[in-house]
């Protein structure tokens, strides 16, 4: 009986299903439909279009205005006039040249253009097109704000991020259709899930239509708007703000020194809006932002930043930030802080630095105590569980939310709405003469949407069955997180296993960013941290002939400073890695890999992936010097591939070509070059961008391959008897991983039953997540 079959998962065979037809002789059945690609829906072309109104300067006599074309455009213009009641004000309009610039993007090569119009009149309606000359868009209005503290509303919306096109846009449209006088929207992060992606902007600006045309917008970064960025002279790979963000809006550069239009203040009718980057240069930050408070004329202050201050689960903290910013934020009276990153809903009392032990009896109390209201909140279909602390007077889970914020003189409305104009939250601040803001809950009747605590819920794992809104996709939560001070993108592992005493295992990530290989206990404790240049995939085998013993031997592709394979020798008293390679074995272009040990020869290799040029097989030895040496044996043709799996008793190869599938080779160098593609994209709901491959086995030697669908953040398990059908599921907070590994053997008290564990591009560090093996059975047991 197999593991899984032990565990519960039975294996099916699949039969064609009745409703299936034939055509008959003759006849010739339909083609099926074939998704139009990303680069034709979202083509540039002569016509402007993704137009969004932003300040780059004072909201009264300022507006910017950007938007794109192809590059056909050699010259582009605004033209405006002050608005009227009928055509005529075409007789009177201006025309401003337009600053362009080119960006090219994975769909291609585009130009933006942005014009920032000065010295408009206040509290005045405008009219407005983009073009060459010939090709324009239509007419449309902005209105500039007044010089004084009148009221107005804005709409605040977390994260889009996900499915934006076909979840987010009718939430974006019912906000625009309860506050159509909106002075603007503001995004708290994430407006994307991919900064890079022309994609996903096409998507975002899609989901608004003309909403962004007419009502300016408000955005801060987060951390999906951060795009990875290789050097190409030393291979090292570091994040940075997209390049779509300054060609796609025009906010203020008064901001600290290369901050890049992602930190920023601009006042609005007396309220003062500050923009934070939450994702980096924070102390910078800080000490931009005491000076920009210390000089603050306006009545109300905002700031939105995406990584919460208080975050609606714990596990999710941001202490550096809390400890960092809020003193600032108390220190001059903050009114609202407004975040997005953790997709549930969660809005405060008023907060004060470590004031979370203080909590006012009574949800709809009145409060004097001094502080700040914070809010999490989420606007697209991506969700999380929720964590609830005493101090959140409004929780939401499963819910997409857009919030009315209205300024009055004394008072500051607050509305939250479910994606259906249903009211959900609310509160009202009021000025108080040499005292703090007065809170008063304003809350409707509406029932607290959060997930039921009982249902869904294991007897025996106590195991709460949580599923993926777009596909019911179970996803499972996390029992380790595996980071450090300096960890950067941690996106392959191995797992070295103690067999004498199995809590003594260690789990090794490789991070190509930190240059470093890191080494953790089963507790997430750092053992110990090995530089190399930009480390790939790493690989690890037991009892290798090394001189005159048996090792355990670590391999992990080098990226940087010459292509070339590192070993080492695990040291099981110490647990630490000891180099044994004397500088590393060339390789050639390299970019993930695995090792593979023969069961006919007990030789070993490795066999090298890259981004063009094939898989290589190295067949590795040890020299007179006794050091090991590398010679390639075999080429094999695959396109696009990094992460790669051998299995060593049946002589078997999968690796995974990016935007192909899985392809299966005879391990062994003299077994040519044919391979089949076992498992394609497209297939199960892969949507591409495969990545790490993971293989296990029990006794009975029924064997798993468990693939990572980086475009899906899934995970695939496909039984290797014979079919093409997987199960899936997803950990909680694991986004786009890259490396995965699974073992089914027990590691002692931490893991009895063995364990999964992947790369998470979730946050900046990039954790290492660990899911214990029986959490994810049961899951995949729920119907």
């Amino acid at each position: 009986m197999s593991y899984w079959t032990r565990l519960g998962i039975t294996l099916f065979a699949f039969s064609l299903p009745a409703s299936v037809g034939w055509a008959h002789d003759g006849e010739h059945p339909h083609a099926a439909p074939v998704e139009v690609p990303a680069g034709v829906t979202f083509a540039p072309s002569a016509v402007p279009d993704r137009i969004v109104l932003t300040w780059a300067g004072d909201p009264t006599t300022t507006q910017s205005v950007t938007w794109r074309t192809d590059m056909s455009v050699k010259k582009a213009v605004l033209e405006f006039a002050i608005a009227e009641d009928g055509p005529l004000f075409v007789n009177k309009t201006q025309q401003t040249d337009a600053k362009s610039e080119s960006l090219k993007t994975d769909l291609g090569l585009a130009q933006y253009h942005s014009v920032t119009l000065t010295e408009l009149k206040p509290s005045t309606k405008y009219v407005y097109r983009v073009g060459d000359g010939v090709n324009w868009s239509e007419w449309a209005h902005f209105v500039t704000a007044s010089e004084q503290a009148e009221p107005f509303s804005f709409v605040y919306v977390g994260d889009a991020q996900n499915n934006i096109k076909s979840h987010w846009s009718r939430l974006v449209r019912q906000a625009y259709a309860d506050a159509p006088r909106a002075a603007f929207l503001l995004h708290a992060g994430d407006l994307v899930n991919r900064g890079n992606s022309d994609g996903d902007w096409g998507e975002w600006f899609y989901a608004q239509g003309f909403i962004p045309r007419s009502t300016p917008c408000v955005a801060v970064p987060g951390n999906h708007e951060q795009s990875k960025v290789q050097n190409e002279q030393t291979g090292e790979v570091t994040r940075r703000l997209t390049d779509h963000w300054e060609r796609v809006f025009e906010f203020p550069k008064n901001g600290p020194e290369g901050s890049r239009e992602a930190v920023y203040f601009m006042d609005y009718q007396g309220v003062r809006i500050v923009g934070l980057n939450s994702t980096g240069q924070i102390e910078e930050q800080a000490v931009w932002l005491d000076d920009v408070l210390s000089n603050n004329p306006q009545k109300w202050t905002v700031i939105t930043f995406h990584h919460p201050i208080y975050s609606s689960k714990r596990g999710r903290d941001n202490l550096e930030l809390r400890d960092l910013w809020q003193p600032i934020f108390d220190k001059y009276k903050v009114d609202l802080v407004l975040n997005g990153h953790d997709h549930t809903y969660a809005r405060t009392r008023l907060m004060a630095h470590k004031s979370e032990q203080n909590v006012p009896a009574g949800v709809r109390a009145k409060s004097d105590v001094s502080g700040t209201v914070y809010v999490v909140s989420v606007s697209g279909p991506k969700m999380y569980d929720l964590g609830r602390e005493p101090y959140m007077q409004r929780v939401a889970e499963d819910t997409q939310l857009y919030q009315i914020i209205t300024v009055d003189g004394d008072e500051l409305r607050y509305v939250a709405r479910t994606a259906i104009g249903r009211p959900y939250d609310g509160f009202t601040l009021t000025k108080q003469a040499g005292k703090p803001n007065k809170l008063v809950e304003t809350i409707p009747d509406t029932p607290e949407r959060v997930r039921p605590q009982e249902e869904d819920t294991d007897e025996v794992t106590s195991v709460k069955i949580k599923r993926r809104e777009s596909d019911q996709v179970p996803i499972i939560t996390p029992t380790l997180r595996l980071t450090n001070p300096l960890a950067q993108d941690q996106d392959d592992l191995c797992v070295w296993r103690d067999n004498q005493s199995p809590d003594r295992s260690l789990i090794i990530a490789s991070d190509k960013s930190a240059n470093r290989l890191f080494v953790y206990d089963l507790k997430g404790k750092l053992i110990q941290s090995v530089e190399v240049p930009m480390p790939g995939n790493i690989d690890l085998r037991y009892d290798v002939p090394f001189g005159n013993q048996q090792i355990d031997l670590v391999a992990v592709n080098q990226r940087a400073e010459g292509f070339k394979l590192r070993l080492y020798r695990l040291d099981r008293e110490s647990r630490e890695l000891v180099a044994i390679d004397h500088g590393g074995i060339e390789t050639g272009p390299n970019y993930g890999g695995c090792l593979y040990r023969s069961s006919l020869d007990d030789r070993l290799y490795f066999f090298t992936t890259s981004k063009q040029d094939g898989c290589e097989q190295i067949e590795l030895s040890i020299n007179e010097n006794g050091f090991y040496t590398g010679k390639k044996v075999r080429h094999l043709d695959v396109g696009k591939c990094e992460g790669a799996v051998a299995d060593d008793q049946l002589g078997m190869l999968y690796v995974a070509a990016e935007d192909e599938g899985i392809w299966r080779f005879a391990a062994e160098p003299g077994a040519g070059k044919q391979g089949t593609l076992m498992l394609e994209v497209g297939e199960n709901g892969i949507r591409g961008d495969l990545e790490g491959v993971a293989l296990h086995y029990d006794d009975n030697k029924v064997r798993y391959l468990t693939v990572s669908d980086q475009g899906s953040s899934t995970i695939h398990v496909l039984p290797l008897v014979g079919g093409s059908s997987t199960y899936r599921f997803a950990i909680e907070n694991a986004q786009q991983s890259d490396g995965i590994e699974i073992v089914a053997r027990s590691f002692g008290q931490e893991f009895p039953q063995g364990f999964f564990a992947c790369h998470s591009d979730h946050e900046e560090s990039c954790p290492i997540l660990v899911t214990p093996l029986p959490s994810i059975v049961k899951a995949l047991q729920s119907k």
